[in-house]
C-alpha cells in the first residue's frame, strides 16, 4: 500500500464513529486526528511509531481531554466545527486538483496548531514540526515489522508481554530480563532489565512495568500531567511512549535511573527491608521525604475536609449489583447517583432493585464480567468513592472504556460493604464474636478495642482539618525503589494526585506493618497481640521497642521514623487522630489483600481496631474538639438525591 492510497471518505467515516461513540455527536479535528491514528497500515501510524509515540496512547489521551457527553443530541447528523472545516480546507489546498489524502489531512491538522490534538501533543512533550517533516518526505513502503528482539531470563512471560518487551527494545539486539520484582498487588508485573546494544555493549539497567493496557494509558497520563515536572533530578522517571500495542491488552512503561554501568541493581523497599538494618530503612525513609517533600507533602495547603472524600474509595465497594438486563424497575427501592449519602450507611440492603445513574468506568474486567463503577473518572480520591461493582453485563461483548460515563443500569444487590468486610474479617478465622462492639483483649497492657465493623460510617462522616498536596497515592513498600547508593525512587504513578497530606504516610506504616513485621512475629493470633501492643506503646510515646531485642520490636524502630514526618504534616500541631483516622481505615484495605498471609491480614484488622482508639483519645495538646465532637461537614447542595 503506498502512502496516498487512503482517501478522505474512509476517514470521515471513522471519525462519525468516534464521535458517535463519545457522544459528541459532531466532527472535530480531534475527531479527525483519532481515525487517522485506527488507519491500519497508514501514514499517520507510521510516523508516530517512528518517533516512538503510540497511537494508542494518543487516542486515549486526546479522549480524556474531551470527555464523553451525555448520551442526548442537538442536531441532526454531524456538523463539523469550525477548527476542522478550517481544517479540510487546508488539505483540500494541498491536495491541489486532486482529493485530500491523508498525508494532506495528518499536515494540515499539524499546520493548524491550536486544536485540542496540538494541545495533547504538546503536554506529551511532542515536537510537531519534526511529526509534520517526516509525515512530508514520507516515502518508505508503510508498516515496516519491527524485529523480534531474543529476551533472555529466567522470568516466565507469555507471548503478549514478550511482544510489548521486543517492542518496547526494538533498537536493541536482544534484552537480558534480570528478575522481577516482589510485592505488586495490582497484577502488574515489575521487571529489572538489562538491553544490549548491537555492538555488544551492556546499557544501564531499566525498570519495566507490565499491565493491562488501560492502567498503562491511566499512568502515563497521569505522570504527563502531574508527576514529571516535580521529580528530583536524581530519581526514576518514566521514559519513552508507553508501548500499547493496538492488537494486544497488554502495555509496557519504562522507568530509566540516574545511575552507573557499574551500579549494582535496584531493590524494592520490602526487599530492602527484609536484609537491612532498621536504622539504614529509617534513614531511607527519611531520605524519601527530604528529597520529594518540597514539591510534595510540603505543599501545605490548608485543607479541611470530609474524611469519606479521601478515603471511602480505600474500603470494598459500597455495593455489589446482578445487573437486570431487561431494565424493569417496576420494583426499584432506590435510584442511586455518585456522591450520595446512601454509599456511607447502611440504607440499601440485600435483594433490593437499584438504579445507577452517572456513575464512570474505573475498571473492565472482561475475564469475571465485573463492571466497575465510581464517582468520576478523574484520579482525586472524591471521583473513586460510591463505589459499585456491577456484574452480568456481559462487558466482553460491549465497548466500555475507563472514564466514561454510563447513563442508566438497572440491577438487583447482592452484597454490600458490610457484607463484603464481615466475610473478610471471617477469613481471618477470629477467636471473638464479631458481633461485638468491642473486641476483648488478648494481652495485658492493651485494652479491649473497637470492632472496626461498627466504626466505618462514624469514621467516613468525620471532618478533619489537614493539608492538600501532591501526593503518589499508593506508596506501599513495593513502589520504592532502593538504588546502588542508597537513593530511593519511586514507581507506579496510576493514582498520583492531589490528596490529603498523610495518605501516603499512613499507607507506607500500614504496608510496613502488614508486608514485614507480621512475617516476623510468633504465628496465630498471640503473636499479633504481641505486636499490637508493642505498636500501642509507641502510641502513647513510649520508648519500649527501643529497649526490646526481639526482632519485631527492632523493625518498629521504624515506626518512629514515619511519626516523625507526619507530625511536620498535621493539619493541627499534634492533633494525631487526623492520622490515625486514615491508619485505621488504610489497614482495612490492607486486609483485604489475598497476597498475604492470614496472620498479616489479622495484623491489618487490629492495626485499625487500636488506630481508631488511638483517634478516640483526647489531643495531646490544643487543637479543636476532640474528633468524636465534630459534625459532619456534608455539604447538602453537594449531596445527589438517592431516593
Amino acid at each position: 500500500m503506498t502512502v496516498e492510497t487512503i482517501g478522505l471518505q474512509d476517514i470521515q467515516t471513522l471519525a462519525r464513529q468516534e464521535t458517535a461513540k463519545l457522544h459528541h455527536f459532531y466532527i472535530g479535528v480531534e475527531h479527525l486526528f483519532i481515525a487517522l491514528t485506527q488507519l491500519k497500515g497508514g501514514l499517520t501510524v507510521a510516523v508516530l511509531e517512528y518517533h516512538g509515540l503510540s497511537p494508542r496512547f494518543i487516542r486515549y489521551s486526546i479522549r480524556e481531554s474531551v470527555g464523553r457527553y451525555e448520551d442526548r443530541r442537538y442536531w441532526p447528523g454531524f456538523p463539523e466545527t469550525p477548527r476542522a472545516v478550517k481544517v479540510l480546507n487546508m488539505a483540500q489546498h494541498y491536495a491541489g486538483t486532486q482529493s485530500p489524502s491523508e498525508r494532506d489531512l495528518l499536515l494540515a491538522i499539524l499546520d493548524e496548531s491550536d486544536s485540542v490534538v496540538s494541545r495533547v501533543l504538546h503536554e506529551m512533550g511532542v515536537n510537531a514540526a519534526e511529526l509534520r517533516r517526516t509525515a512530508a518526505n514520507w516515502a518508505e513502503p508503510l508498516r515496516p515489522q519491527p524485529p523480534e528482539v531474543p529476551i533472555h531470563g529466567d522470568v516466565v512471560l507469555d507471548d503478549e508481554q514478550q511482544r510489548v518487551l521486543q517492542l518496547m527494545f526494538r533498537d536493541y539486539a536482544e534484552v537480558h530480563v534480570v528478575r522481577e520484582f516482589a510485592g505488586g498487588y495490582s497484577g502488574a508485573r515489575v521487571l529489572l532489565a538489562r538491553p544490549v546494544r548491537v555492538d555488544g555493549h551492556k546499557d544501564a539497567p531499566v525498570v519495566v512495568k507490565l499491565a493491562d493496557r488501560y492502567s498503562v494509558l491511566y499512568e502515563r497520563r497521569r505522570y504527563d500531567l502531574h508527576v514529571k515536572g516535580t521529580l528530583p533530578t536524581t530519581t526514576a522517571r518514566l521514559v519513552d511512549a508507553p508501548v500499547v500495542p493496538d492488537e494486544s491488552a497488554v502495555g509496557g512503561l519504562k522507568y530509566t535511573f540516574v545511575g552507573r554501568l557499574d551500579d549494582t541493581d535496584p531493590v524494592n523497599l520490602r526487599e530492602f527491608a527484609s536484609r537491612a538494618d532498621p536504622q539504614k530503612l529509617s534513614d531511607l525513609i527519611r531520605g524519601l521525604f527530604e528529597m520529594f517533600g518540597p514539591a510534595w507533602w510540603l505543599q501545605r495547603k490548608p485543607y479541611r475536609f470530609g474524611i469519606w472524600r479521601e478515603y471511602e474509595h480505600v474500603l470494598p465497594p459500597a455495593l455489589v449489583i446482578e445487573a437486570l438486563l431487561d431494565g424493569t424497575e417496576a420494583t426499584v427501592s432506590h435510584r442511586l447517583q455518585p456522591l450520595g449519602v446512601w454509599s456511607r450507611t447502611s440504607r440499601v440492603m440485600p435483594g433490593e432493585v437499584v438504579v445507577l445513574d452517572g456513575f464512570a468506568v474505573q475498571k473492565v474486567n472482561t475475564e469475571h464480567d465485573v463492571l466497575h463503577l465510581a464517582a468520576g473518572a478523574q484520579p482525586e480520591a472524591i471521583n473513586r468513592a460510591s463505589k459499585v461493582e456491577v456484574r452480568g453485563l456481559g462487558v466482553s461483548e460491549k465497548t466500555y472504556f475507563r472514564g466514561e460515563t454510563v447513563g442508566r443500569l438497572v440491577g438487583r444487590v447482592v452484597r454490600t460493604r458490610d457484607d463484603l468486610l464481615m466475610r473478610a474479617v471471617q477469613d481471618l478465622e477470629p477467636n471473638f464474636d464479631l458481633r461485638l462492639q468491642q473486641i476483648p483483649s488478648e494481652h495485658d497492657t492493651v485494652g479491649d478495642l473497637p470492632n472496626p465493623l461498627f466504626r466505618i460510617t462514624e469514621l467516613l462522616d468525620r471532618q478533619a482539618s489537614g493539608y492538600l498536596s501532591t501526593i503518589h497515592g499508593d506508596l506501599h513498600l513495593g513502589n520504592i525503589l532502593v538504588g546502588p547508593r542508597g537513593d530511593a525512587w519511586l514507581i507506579d504513578f496510576g493514582w498520583t494526585r492531589e490528596g490529603h497530606t498523610l495518605f501516603d504516610w499512613a499507607l507506607l506504616e500500614a504496608s510496613l506493618l502488614f508486608e514485614v513485621v507480621a512475617h516476623l512475629a510468633p504465628p496465630g493470633w498471640e503473636g499479633v497481640w504481641g505486636t499490637v501492643a508493642l505498636l500501642d506503646s509507641i502510641n502513647r510515646g513510649e520508648d519500649r521497642v527501643l529497649r526490646e531485642r526481639h526482632q519485631v520490636a527492632r523493625m518498629l524502630t521504624i515506626i518512629p521514623t514515619i511519626r516523625d514526618v507526619v507530625r511536620e504534616c498535621l493539619g493541627v500541631p499534634e492533633r494525631w487522630d487526623e492520622y490515625y483516622i486514615a491508619l485505621a481505615l488504610l489497614s482495612l484495605r490492607l486486609m483485604s489483600w489475598q497476597s498475604e498471609g492470614v496472620d498479616a491480614r489479622r495484623l491489618a484488622f487490629l492495626v485499625s481496631a487500636l488506630s481508631i482508639a488511638a483517634a478516640q483519645s483526647p489531643p495531646q495538646t490544643g487543637g479543636d474538639k476532640p474528633w468524636t465532637d465534630v459534625t459532619t461537614d456534608l455539604d447538602q447542595t453537594e449531596l445527589r438525591v438517592d431516593d
